[in-house]
Order: structure tokens, then C-alpha cells, then sequence
């Protein structure tokens, strides 16, 4: 049986500022997704669209979250859409279509199920549905757990308000709930020696808690136009093929409540042939499930895991075996390409016994980039002061988060506050935090 290819669309949290700068206009059609998604938002009086996933220096996911969610969902769209065309445009075909909770929407989409600009009105029209429903405070919990021990903890809380959301996997399982609910999953998990981290998510998502928004959504599309899929799409919410406009109308319909069996959908594609999957979205949430779930049989690649030029995704693919339909040359060199490397700082100077040998601002800036660069095997004049950690070299959260833990035991420091820590993504950033923390 031959390698059959998979294209996956990411959902809640797959942003990232910029991540189609000098990407998206070497493709038309790329172009004029965005254009379209602008068009729609200007309908709804939203500012455009594309500047978040154009721009370097747009408003960062967790600026989105607080300030202006309602953009949120319209920049996730807009990246998986485009990105979609950059693939095609690329010379490649997918054999089958697989979207993640919000996601869905996308692999709808690019199936030819319905327009990118019915799918933008979608969106726009969900976050409506969420003001007017107004639910309760809740979120998303992730537990490094598979879903049957997920699903005996939420048992034994027997909390009505708690429900098992996302199987991603042996390794991850979600939950969701309200605030309250899942304060109390953490502190139960710490007690197990189990792994919870809080996922960045507004609401409780895949929950019978958003039955109203559902409603309220459900029937504001009742009359979006759809087709019947030209590509073949796996729905991880049916758990099954979308083969017609109902199982489309279902999707649509079950969105927000119904749980997702990513691994399920998963563990059918790859044993009915599926051994390469492509994330088209931002990060590379996707393609660590796939990696952690899936036999080495099984190729997981991230189309845009951090910003860059067009090399970077086309290198990607080649090294894959993937083949590449496109012209380098008609491509613009990348601005860190074109540019000199920042110059490191000169070694630090012993000082006079009785001063203070604590390292200066320059000097703590070196020692980072050493320490970085020895852990994450970069060359060490790479991780300029301003690089951004994960949206310009792709370095996880959970990655981050282990390196920073190893600086705060380099400087015998106490751990900071989570909201300063989590901003603190470039080694300037860092290093400004551990001068703070050493005051």
C-alpha cells in the first residue's frame, strides 16, 4: 500500500505573530485568503486580519486572549488557510483532510465543503454566539495521562461541571470545565505526580457547559451554503469521514460540545495507509501529538513552527521526499538572512576581590546565549538578544520552561511570577528578569 498523505489543521492556540511574513505573498491564492478574511472582518468592524499573521512585531497569543479574543479565531483561521495554499502552491496534494476542534473549520474549507469566506463569517459568528451565551468562566487542563486515567480521575471528583474534552493521545488527555473544577484537577494531579498544565483557552470548550452558545451558533449558520467534500476529510469529532453536506452540517453543529478523538482519528488514517502528516497551522502542537502517538513509521512535519522565509519550509519538505513545484529564485532572501550576525559580547573581566562579581546586563547576556545554544545545539551567534525563542527558532513551551528552570538554578533564584515568566521569551527578556530577581 503506498504513503499516503495527511494535511492538519490546528485549533485553539495555534497563533503566531508574523508567521506568514515573506511566506504568504509568493502565493496568490494565499494572498487572497487573507484578503478575503480582511473583507469579512471589516464587515463585523474589526481591523484586518492579516496584519497579525503578516506583521513580526503583531500583538503576541496571550495580548489576543485578554485584549481582543474576537480576532483570535479569524488570525487561527487565517494561518491554516493560507498556509493550505502554500502547500498546494508548493505542488502538493493531500489524500486526506483532518482538523482539530477549531481546526475543523479549516479542513472543511480546504475540502471545497465551504467558502474561506463563509468559514471567516463562521468564526465571527461563533465568538457572537459565545457574548450572547455568555457561559461561566472555564478552560481547558491538559494531563500527560491517556484518556482512561483522565477519565477515572474526573470520575472520582464526580464534579458534574467536568468533562474529558480532547484524547490526544498515550500521553495527553484534556479536560475541561469550569475555573473552580479545574483548580482542583490540578491539585489533585500534584498530589498523583501527574502533569497538568493550563491550556490557553477562554472557555470550556467540547463541554454540554456551552449547549447555549451551540444553540445560538448552530442556528446563525443554518443557511451557510455547503458542498460536498472534493478532498477527502476525517472528522476526530463524527469519527468518521465527512461523505456528505449533513455529516458537514454535523461538524459544524457539534463543534463546541462534542469531545475530539484526535488519537482515534489518528490510529485509523495511519492503518489504512496514512504514514505522513503535514500541520499547516502555526506552531507544532499537532505534529508532537503525531510523533508521541504514532509508530517512527509515521513522518510528522510542522509547516510554520516558527517564523522565516519560504527555505525553511521548502528545505522542510524536500528532506521529507516531498516533492517541490516551486521556483527559489523567484523568492525574496529572508532579513535575518541578508543581515550580519549581532556580534557577542566580549568576555566578562575578573573583578577585584570585595566588588560585586555578579555578572552585568552584557555580560548575564552572553552567559544565556551560551547556556541556550550549548542546550538547544544552535550556533551560538544565532540567539541574537531580540530572537524570539519560539516564534523565531521554535523552541516549545515546555522546552522553555525546563532551560528557564536551569537559569534559576544557575543564579540561585526563586521562581518568578508565571505571567512575567511566560513573556519572557527573548534572552534579553530573561536576562532582564534575572536582574530582578536578584535585586
Amino acid at each position: 500500500m503506498s504513503s499516503r498523505v495527511a494535511v492538519l489543521f490546528p485549533g485553539q492556540g495555534a497563533y503566531l505573530p508574523g508567521v506568514l511574513a515573506d511566506r504568504a505573498t509568493h502565493f496568490s491564492r494565499a494572498t487572497e485568503v487573507l484578503e478575503t478574511i480582511d473583507a469579512v472582518a471589516a464587515e463585523y468592524g474589526m481591523e484586518p486580519i492579516s496584519a497579525l499573521v503578516l506583521e513580526r512585531d503583531a500583538a503576541p497569543l496571550d495580548d489576543l486572549l485578554t485584549k481582543s479574543v474576537d480576532r483570535l479565531d479569524l488570525a487561527i483561521y487565517a494561518v491554516n488557510a493560507a498556509g493550505y495554499e502554500i502547500l498546494t502552491g508548493l505542488g502538493l496534494r493531500a489524500d486526506v483532510l483532518v482538523g482539530h476542534s477549531f481546526g475543523e473549520f479549516a479542513a472543511l474549507s480546504a475540502s471545497g465543503v465551504v467558502s474561506v469566506a463563509d468559514v471567516a463569517r463562521m468564526a465571527c459568528t461563533r465568538t457572537q454566539a459565545f457574548h450572547r451565551a455568555a457561559p461561566a468562566d472555564g478552560g481547558l487542563l491538559a494531563l500527560d495521562v491517556p484518556a482512561w486515567r483522565a477519565e477515572h480521575l474526573v470520575g472520582l471528583l464526580d464534579d458534574p461541571g467536568l468533562r474529558l474534552a480532547i484524547d490526544n493521545g498515550p500521553g495527553q488527555t484534556v479536560v475541561s470545565g469550569p475555573v473552580a473544577s479545574l483548580r482542583t484537577v490540578e491539585g489533585v494531579a500534584a498530589g498523583l505526580g501527574l502533569r497538568a498544565t493550563r491550556l490557553r483557552a477562554g472557555y470550556a470548550f467540547h463541554n454540554p457547559a456551552l449547549h447555549l452558545a451551540a444553540e445560538i451558533f448552530r442556528d446563525s449558520t443554518a443557511d451557510v451554503r455547503l458542498a460536498e467534500p472534493r478532498t477527502a476529510v476525517y472528522s476526530p469529532i463524527l469519527g468518521r469521514h465527512v461523505q456528505s453536506v449533513a455529516d458537514a452540517r454535523e461538524v459544524i453543529a457539534r463543534n463546541m460540545v462534542a469531545p475530539v478523538r484526535f488519537y482515534d482519528a489518528l490510529l485509523s488514517l495511519f492503518r489504512t495507509g496514512t504514514t505522513t502528516f503535514i500541520e499547516a497551522g502555526a506552531r507544532q502542537a499537532l505534529t508532537g501529538l503525531v510523533k508521541s502517538s504514532l509508530p517512527p513509521a509515521a513522518r510528522a512535519l510542522p509547516l510554520l513552527p516558527s517564523r522565516g522565509g519560504m527555505r525553511n519550509i521548502t528545505s522542510l519538505l524536500e528532506e521529507a521526499g516531498l516533492p517541490v513545484n516551486w521556483d527559489p529564485s523567484s523568492a525574496s532572501p529572508r532579513p535575518d538572512e541578508a543581515a550580519a550576525p549581532e556580534p557577542r559580547q566580549a568576555p566578562r573581566a575578573v573583578e577585584p576581590p570585595g566588588q560585586d562579581t555578579r555578572p552585568t546586563l552584557a555580560d548575564l547576556l552572553t552567559e544565556l546565549a551560551d547556556m541556550y545554544a550549548q542546550d538547544l545545539g544552535f550556533p551560538v551567534e544565532m540567539l541574537t538578544s531580540d530572537i524570539d525563542l519560539e516564534a523565531d527558532l521554535g523552541v516549545d513551551s515546555v522546552k522553555q520552561l525546563a532551560l528557564f528552570q536551569r537559569v534559576l538554578k544557575q543564579y540561585g533564584l526563586a521562581e518568578p511570577p508565571a505571567e512575567r515568566r511566560v513573556r519572557a521569551t527573548t534572552l534579553e527578556k530573561i536576562a532582564e528578569l534575572v536582574e530582578e530577581q536578584r535585586r
